[in-house]
């Protein structure tokens, strides 16, 4: 069965781009646009194998939305890659204390993302 993975982003070209590659790798893809939209999908009952969540977006940033994975007994185990433009050390460390499971940059190379995914999911 293909794997699922959420994309949170707001940016429709990183999301556009980024779903391309997933799919032709095989992976089923959930998107949302923000970090509520994320939040409302895992309620309704969607639990992807990985989450990849972009740090800002509007009406919820990336934090907040690690922050309510980590609380919730149902979602706490799914794996995320944050995404990151700013590519400050802050934000990695923020990230990861908040429970990622890594941390990639933007601009960031399709072959580069699928590599981390495959790894985290365990399809490498």
């Amino acid at each position: 069965m293909a794997k699922l993975v959420m994309l949170v982003d707001d940016s429709d070209v990183l999301r556009k781009i980024t779903v391309f590659n997933l799919k032709k790798h095989g992976y089923e893809v959930v998107e949302a646009t923000n970090g509520e939209e994320a939040i409302q999908k895992l309620s309704e009952g969607i639990k992807p194998d990985l989450m990849l969540l972009d740090i800002m977006m509007p009406k919820m940033d990336g934090f907040t939305v690690l922050k309510k994975l980590r609380e919730n007994d149902n979602w706490k185990d799914i794996p995320v890659i944050v995404l990151t433009a700013k590519g400050g050390e802050e934000d990695e460390q923020t990230a990861m204390s908040l429970g990622a499971t890594m941390v990639m940059t933007k601009p960031f190379s399709p072959v580069q993302l699928i590599q981390e995914v495959k790894k985290v999911i365990g399809d490498a």
